[in-house]
């Protein structure tokens, strides 16, 4: 794997939230990508639907932690 290749770092269902980590990670200097964000917006509330939050390899494990720290709060 290269280190420019995207990972997902972390899966969730609701889009919005997706949306508030991406820009935590952008705020933090990460650049992240969502992947399933349009269509969960059109079946909003669906359980089987996921949100990946994608980043580069080189920076999955300083993602991780922000994300961590953005989950629990």
């Amino acid at each position: 794997m290269k280190h420019d290749d995207l990972v997902v770092v972390y899966t969730l269902h609701d889009p919005l939230v997706a949306e508030m980590i991406k820009n935590e990670l952008h705020n933090e200097g990460i650049s992240a990508r969502l992947d399933g964000v349009n269509f969960s917006a059109a079946l909003p509330g669906n359980p089987m639907q996921e949100v990946n939050i994608l980043v580069r390899a080189e920076q999955a494990d300083q993602a991780a932690k922000i994300i961590q720290r953005h989950v629990k709060s």
